[in-house]
């Protein structure tokens, strides 16, 4: 499976971090997107994200919930089905957030897709998120 990572330390605590990364609604306030969530029943979401003049709406499904260790969930729209898992661990004055996405049964189309205009646009956009995710921290 195809996948692209980053890493940033944060001065705050596993519990402190998990407790923004793990709630979907707040991931607008530091994504790099123009970004909304809205709940729609249990551990399922609904989000729609502005990116080079489209907008993508994708279905979310929490996969993993474990409290300071790893959260993950699952997005599916146009593009393929993509797992999003935040994994935290110790890191001095602090702690290390990854995330990791990884690219799940995409048709050929897709596949192409995600090399060529993906990976270039939502790396990116991956580190600037967790940039500012750190940020809130400060």
């Amino acid at each position: 499976m195809a996948s692209f990572s980053a890493s940033v330390d944060i001065g705050a605590s596993a519990g402190e971090v998990f407790g923004v990364v793990s709630d979907l609604t707040t991931h607008p306030t530091w994504a790099a997107d123009d970004l909304t969530v809205e709940q729609t029943g249990e551990q399922v979401w609904r989000s729609s994200s502005r990116s080079k003049g489209r907008t993508f709406f994708a279905d979310l499904l929490v996969t993993i919930n474990e409290p300071d260790r790893c959260f993950e969930y699952v997005s599916s729209d146009e593009t393929g089905s993509y797992r999003h898992r935040f994994v935290l661990d110790s890191a001095p004055g602090g702690c290390r957030v990854t995330r990791i996405v990884t690219a799940e049964r995409l048709d050929l189309g897709q596949q192409l897709l995600f090399w060529v205009a993906l990976v270039p646009v939502r790396r990116p956009a991956l580190r600037e998120s967790l940039s500012r995710l750190a940020q809130r921290f400060r």
